[in-house]
C-alpha cells in the first residue's frame, strides 16, 4: 500500500512509497495531510528521555517544487489506463474481456487517415472488432460506438492505476472524479 501524493492545490500526482513519504516529512516538504496514519518510523531518544518518530498519513500534499506542473499536466495514455477507463468493454460489440490480451486500442479516426493517438480518438476494442474495422471510419465499417471516449482526470487516473487503495484515499479520489466517468459505474 502506498501514500497518495498531491500537489499543493490538492491534485493527485503519484503514489509514493512509505520511505518517500517519511523523507518529505523529514525535509519539511509536506504542506498539509489527511487520512489515517499508515507509517511510523521511530528515531532515537531525546535529551528529555522521549522517543522521536516521524509518521505519515495516507494522503500528503507536497509543497514547493515537489512536482513539475508541465510533466503532470495531462494523464498519459496507455493501454492499461485506456482499458481501465473503458472497463474492459469493447466499444463496438459491448463484450467484456477481463484479460488484456483479448483487447486492443482502436483509433476511431484511423491514424492512417490523420487520426491522432489521443484520449478522445481511442476506445477499447476486442481484437475481432478491431480487425473488422481495420483502417476504416465508423461509417465505412458500419459500426457505432456504444460509449463516448473522454479524457480521464488526475483523480480517475490514480484509481485506474489499480493499486490497493485505502478507504480514505478512495474517498478523496472519488470526490474529484467527474460524473461522466465510467469508474463510477458498479
Amino acid at each position: 500500500m502506498a501514500v497518495l501524493a498531491l500537489d499543493i492545490s490538492g491534485t493527485p500526482r503519484q503514489w509514493i512509497s512509505h520511505d518517500d513519504a517519511i523523507s518529505y516529512w523529514a525535509t519539511d516538504s509536506v504542506a498539509w495531510s489527511m487520512g489515517e496514519v499508515v507509517v511510523k518510523y521511530r528515531g532515537g531518544i531525546q535529551n528529555d528521555g522521549t522517543h522521536s518518530y516521524l509518521e505519515s498519513p495516507s494522503i500528503i500534499a507536497i509543497k514547493g517544487r515537489g512536482f513539475n506542473p508541465y510533466k503532470h499536466s495531462c494523464v498519459a495514455l496507455s493501454n492499461k489506463t485506456l482499458f481501465g477507463r473503458d472497463r474492459n468493454v469493447c466499444a463496438y460489440c459491448g463484450g467484456h474481456f477481463p484479460n488484456y490480451h483479448m483487447l486492443s486500442r482502436d483509433h476511431i479516426m484511423p491514424r492512417s487517415r490523420g487520426g491522432e493517438n489521443t484520449w478522445m480518438n481511442v476506445v477499447t476494442s476486442c481484437k475481432e472488432c478491431n480487425a473488422k474495422k481495420g483502417a476504416k471510419t465508423l461509417k465505412e465499417a458500419n459500426l457505432e460506438l456504444l460509449y463516448v471516449p473522454y479524457e480521464p482526470n488526475h483523480y480517475e487516473n490514480m484509481i485506474l492505476q489499480q493499486r490497493t487503495i485505502l478507504a480514505d484515499q478512495m474517498d478523496y479520489l472519488l470526490a474529484g472524479v467527474p460524473k461522466h466517468s465510467r469508474i463510477l459505474l458498479s
